[in-house]
């Protein structure tokens, strides 16, 4: 069984991009569609029918205001992910399988929201909740399924993170990917408990 990683972006170091749904339904106007654009990467929806690409920028976190470097890759909505023209270069074949690559004009230069479409359910011997009823996981452990997915989701844990395998990470540090922290701690809450 492969190890699995909880993905996050170093927002100490990199700039992030503070694009938010409004922004995304203004500039595709498509207010009608704006539900779409707030369960991107938790519902299995495809969304490049209709996408062509939304302008924004990567600013410094308010939180980390000297962070200066642009990342390779970062976490955008918890599960998905944006991606540099190199990166998606590198990525996009081989996660084809797994979302879709909706492109971003970030001043002049081309990057990619992957819109994470794959679900993985955890393995149910080793993960559950705090008690009957309680959608708080103290839990949460993947099987063999995650072996063979690079990138994917769980809904079981509310597709509020993206997940990856050793596989992804080790072809991460292969091209120099920066922007991701790889997290072991699946159950890890984020910044708000540093």
């Amino acid at each position: 069984m492969t190890k699995v990683y909880k993905l996050r972006t170093d927002i100490s170091v990199f700039k992030e991009i503070p694009l938010d749904v409004e922004d995304i339904a203004e500039q595709l106007d498509a207010d009608n569609r704006i539900m779409d654009f707030v369960y991107m990467g938790v519902k299995d929806k495809s969304l490049a029918d209709f996408w062509t690409p939304v302008k924004t920028s990567f600013e410094p976190s308010p939180v980390y205001p000297q962070a200066v470097k642009i990342p390779s890759i970062s976490t955008w909505t918890e599960s998905c992910l944006i991606f540099s023209e190199r990166a998606h270069a590198i990525f996009r074949l081989m996660l084809a399988d797994y979302g879709e690559f909706l492109p971003l004009d970030v001043h002049g230069f081309t990057y990619y929201i992957f819109n994470n479409l794959t679900d993985v359910e955890p393995d149910m011997s080793k993960s559950w909740y705090a008690a009957e009823g309680v959608r708080r996981l103290e839990s949460l452990v993947f099987g063999v399924d995650a072996d063979s997915k690079l990138l994917f989701r769980s809904s079981w844990q509310g597709c509020s993170a993206c997940f990856c395998n050793e596989a992804f990470k080790l072809l991460c540090d292969e091209y120099e990917i920066e922007g991701l922290m790889f997290l072991e701690d699946l159950l890890d809450v984020g910044y708000l408990a540093e």
